[in-house]
């Protein structure tokens, strides 16, 4: 065989990952994924807030960020943590919090107010994310959200 006993594959950099191959003898070759660049990000932060009451495509994030869908969702992860659906949900559930703080708009009007098509997914998104109904987390129960985004 003629990669018997192969520890490097052709293109890996020094510093890259090698985990264990599931045949002996051989590894395999992660390369590094550079994250999103800053001022990439910034263009994505920003559409995402100028349309977070809009459905905005993966599609769309990408063109802000000047990439292909795959590379963009790659980067914006390795920059973030999450991919950018979890993000503009994340995104849409804090305008959220911060909206009943201030006022109290009917839960299914804040929902729509905020970019979900329905107040069974906002409910459903909501509580997935703080651990609590958006019902009872306006009325005191006030916890902060379970997985908040890297500082970005």
């Amino acid at each position: 065989m003629p990669f018997a006993g192969l520890q490097v594959l052709a293109g890996c950099e020094a510093g890259t990952s090698f985990p264990a191959h599931p045949r002996p003898g051989l590894t395999v070759c992660t390369p590094r994924l550079s994250p999103l660049p800053k001022w990439r990000l910034q263009r994505v932060q920003t559409l995402v807030e100028a349309r977070i009451s809009e459905p905005l495509t993966l599609a769309e994030m990408a063109a802000a960020a000047g990439l292909s869908r795959m590379h963009f969702a790659a980067q914006f992860r390795a920059a973030t943590g999450l991919r950018p659906h979890h993000y503009l949900l994340t995104c849409r559930v804090q305008r959220a919090m911060a909206q009943m703080l201030v006022d109290d708009t009917p839960l299914a009007q804040l929902a729509l107010a905020v970019g979900f098509q329905s107040q069974s997914h906002f409910s459903t998104v909501f509580k997935r994310l703080t651990g609590t109904s958006p019902a009872a987390w306006r009325n005191g129960e006030r916890s902060p959200l379970l997985y908040p985004p890297r500082n970005i």
